[in-house]
């Protein structure tokens, strides 16, 4: 599964410490710009850490991971939301909740922007 290279923060948590969520993300920012920028020193450390063999951990970074994007754009969203109604169909998600809303309320790049 791609997670679309999207991080998560409760919102207590960002509430709270928003210097800590900024500084992640421009951590993160930098790292994923930077392994871009750098495949083949991004692949030969991942082979380190994992010990994969070659052909999968470029079917990881080719295929799995997606480091293109810095923060949640339409594609994303789409995704999210129709993973929301998929589970809502399947009764995961109460009818009476509006999965709409719900993705728009919990996506916030707020700290993204800023931190560009």
């Amino acid at each position: 599964a791609n997670t679309w290279g999207i991080l998560n923060v409760r919102e207590e948590f960002a509430k709270d410490h928003p210097d800590i969520v900024r500084r992640v993300i421009l951590a993160y920012e930098e790292a994923r710009k930077y392994s871009l920028a750098n495949y083949d020193e991004l692949k030969k450390t991942f082979i380190a850490v994992t010990k994969l063999p070659d052909a999968v951990v470029d079917k990881q970074l080719k295929e799995r991971t997606e480091l293109t994007h810095n923060k949640v754009g339409p594609a994303q969203r789409e995704s999210i939301l129709e993973a929301g109604l998929a589970l809502q169909k399947a009764g995961v998600i109460a009818a009476s909740v509006d999965v709409k809303k719900s993705v728009d309320d919990l996506i916030d790049d707020r700290y993204v922007t800023a931190a560009n």
